[in-house]
């Protein structure tokens, strides 16, 4: 059954009015027009058809727009009322709105007020049955309203988190940053029986290695200074739920033979005590790194990584799943708009143009970044190439026109250099071989991407934009 509108008025020129700049407009011509030429017959109407919108005329004979307003309401909640009054705001309006009426126009009748009014119900609207959709979603757990795509790929990914999430087996999701390690894990503890339970994430990366393990375990009262109260760690409060370890990578190996026991004895200890405490955690575990690398170049524990690696999940860069950038820019278009309080914005052509053919090496994350850029720098409705003009400084600097970086093949002579500036030249060297890539870069220098990042920060005045 179509949309539908309904106009009472018992001026034929007032209706015939609206009606036509309805019909005719591109926007709404999905609506279709109900005419009643007085309340009577507009609560017939309401009572035997379902209108997402009633303008109804204020004064009118026998029964008013008051009447048709709170009939409306009654019969039909959802239905969003405007009326039509010659008598500006007055006590009819504000008796209108207590009936729930969404909004009063006086007369004579504007169309901009008409379209404007419009426009916003029906964005509003759609905002609605969006949303009416996710949460249809997570209660029938059989797609995933997050994780956006339609590629091969991503539907042999979401074949897996399918016949994974029902058990209890840990998981290791590794791919690129950027690429949705988090929101499948997500979707791994929404879909297991645990989902009515916690979802603790900790980023591993984020956290000063001082403090990591005081967060997972928590600690006693008086263990050091500072712990002025006992406290639990993540591991207890997603005790029958799930906790997410992102950039396990990061754990240094003493954490790590301690998550070892963690996982084989399913019981922790807090800092401080020597009680054991019984936990039924689920883990998942998120890397950007390849931890079989890791292993060989004793960074990782050989025993965690098969602990860990019960179900491996790799997720595929966006530059090798572009198939699905458009849904990606859609989704995006629509939720950054209406988080950031302004009309939803289009893009030409053009634009989805160059956003195929640049290879987003910060994945999604960078994907989603633009375009809430975009989005608010750009005053019109449609949004153009000009507000992407980084892609194509990007482009053209990986073309050869970046900041001088010793390249990897440069003859360097280190007399009379300090440690320091010989290990500027070492990270840069690493940077021009992995293309920017800092993740890569600090796997191939030994150093975490905190350490690497460090060092960037003190050289930023040196070399340009690096890629995450």
């Amino acid at each position: 059954m179509g949309k539908k509108i309904l106009i009472v008025d018992d001026e034929k020129l007032i209706r015939d009015f609206i009606k036509s700049f309805i019909e005719s407009s591109k926007e709404f011509s999905k609506y279709s027009v109900d005419l009643a030429c007085n309340g009577e017959e507009a609560i017939a109407k309401i009572k035997q058809n379902s209108y997402e919108v009633i303008f109804t005329d204020l004064k009118m004979p026998n029964k008013s727009g008051l009447d048709v307003i709170k009939t409306a309401s009654e019969i039909s909640p959802e239905t969003d009322c405007v009326l039509i009054t010659a008598f500006g705001g007055g006590e009819s309006a504000q008796k209108a709105m207590a009936y729930g009426a969404y909004e009063y126009i006086t007369k004579p009748v504007s169309i901009d007020e008409i379209e404007l009014i419009l426009r916003h119900i029906t964005e509003r609207r759609e905002l609605i049955e969006e949303n009416q959709k996710l949460q249809k979603a997570l209660t029938d757990k059989t797609v995933f309203p997050k994780i956006i795509g339609k590629s091969p790929k991503i539907k042999d990914i979401m074949d897996i988190v399918k016949m994974v999430a029902p058990t209890n087996a840990t998981v290791l999701i590794t791919g690129e940053s950027g690429t949705g390690k988090e929101l499948v894990a997500e979707a791994i503890h929404t879909l297991s029986p645990r989902s009515d339970n916690n979802f603790v994430k900790i980023n591993c990366a984020a956290l000063p290695e001082s403090l990591i393990e005081s967060e997972l375990f928590g600690f006693e009262k008086g263990s050091f200074t500072g712990a002025i109260k006992r406290t639990r760690g993540k591991f207890e409060m997603a005790d029958g739920g799930s906790i997410l370890l992102d950039e396990i990578s990061e754990m240094n190996l003493d954490l790590q033979a301690k998550l070892l026991r963690v996982i084989q004895e399913k019981e922790i200890n807090r800092i401080g005590s020597e009680q054991p405490i019984k936990i039924n955690t689920r883990i998942i575990a998120t890397s950007n790194r390849d931890l079989a690398e890791e292993v060989k170049n004793g960074r990782f524990r050989e025993d965690l990584f098969f602990r860990l690696n019960i179900v491996p999940i790799n997720l595929p860069p966006l530059r090798i799943r572009k198939d699905d950038i458009p849904s990606l820019v859609d989704s995006f278009l629509k939720k950054l708009s209406f988080d950031l309080g302004v009309r939803k914005k289009n893009i030409s052509s053009d634009v989805m143009e160059l956003l195929l053919n640049y290879d987003w090496p910060g994945n999604i994350r960078e994907l989603q970044n633009a375009i809430e850029r975009a989005i608010i720098t750009t005053p019109s409705e449609m949004i153009s190439t000009d507000a992407f003009t980084f892609i194509s400084q990007k482009i053209h600097s990986d073309s050869g026109e970046k900041k001088a970086i010793p390249s990897i093949t440069q003859q360097v002579e280190f007399d009379d250099m300090t440690l320091a500036e010989v290990e500027k030249i070492l990270i840069y060297r690493a940077l021009d071989k992995t293309d920017n890539n800092k993740n890569e870069a600090a796997r191939i220098l030994g150093v975490t991407s905190r350490t690497l990042r460090n060092k960037l920060h003190l050289y930023e005045n040196d070399i340009g934009e690096v890629n995450n």
